[in-house]
């Protein structure tokens, strides 16, 4: 158990980023809770129960909101022992249909967020040499997929920089994990048509699972990356 240490989540709100917030939780960790979606933070740190949890409305492509977001954590608890970067968005089509638009949206949220993230949570946790940074990721940051341009493009990107940033801070005291989830059962897939059979699909708390397992792993050892896939592989 973890009784008292902090993590701030991105994308907190639903999908893999709630399934964390309530994991880590259970295993005793006071939590900043971040994400654009106020009402969806509200229920669920209704959920979660208890008043040492912090809601914090933010949209990770505005620096200046990262920043709030991590100043705001700190203020509260006194410190940051953890980020888990959950945000991400998803477009599909094929890259001859796509728009600009589409495409800065998923590269702001799912690389230049991860990076706005992490950067500032590094600027606590170097100093004390101490921290953990966990990048939810996707089988789409290491395979290219039809019709996924951005999509893989803004992970493959976010794929680079978390390993750029464990060679970066490992011998500073700080931990870098990556999560590479395949299909998982998530409102990501909502609005997506054609998809995976989603019976088929990962529980998002089987991904929440390694998340805690990365967190909670002994100091003198590094999860660098953990990919976990349904159990028919990529669907």
């Amino acid at each position: 158990m973890a009784e008292g240490r902090v993590c701030l989540i991105t994308g907190a709100s639903r999908g893999i980023g709630r399934a964390t917030a309530l994991a880590l939780h259970a295993a005793g960790w006071r939590l900043a809770l971040a994400a654009r979606g106020e009402e969806a933070l509200a229920a669920l740190a209704a959920d979660i129960g208890g008043a040492d949890h912090l809601v914090i409305p933010c949209d990770v492509t505005r620096e200046a909101e990262v920043a709030a977001a991590v100043a705001e954590a700190v203020r509260r608890f006194g410190g940051l022992d953890a980020l888990v970067c959950a945000a991400g968005v998803g477009s599909f089509a094929p890259t001859v249909d796509s728009t600009t638009a589409d495409w800065d949206a998923q590269i702001g949220a799912n690389l230049t967020g991860t990076y706005l993230a992490c950067r500032e949570a590094l600027k606590v946790m170097l100093p004390r040499r101490a921290g953990h940074l966990v990048t939810i990721l996707s089988v789409a940051s290491t395979v290219a997929f039809p019709a996924s341009a951005a999509y893989c493009a803004s992970k493959w990107g976010a794929y680079g920089l978390t390993k750029v940033l464990a060679e970066e801070v490992r011998r500073e005291g700080v931990r870098v994990t990556a999560v590479l989830p395949g299909s998982t059962d998530t409102p990501f897939w909502d609005a997506i048509s054609g998809g995976p059979p989603r019976e088929d699909m990962l529980p998002a708390a089987r991904v929440a699972d390694a998340v805690v397992y990365a967190l909670e792993a002994p100091p003198d050892v590094s999860v660098d990356e953990i990919a976990v896939m349904p159990p028919k592989g990529i669907l």
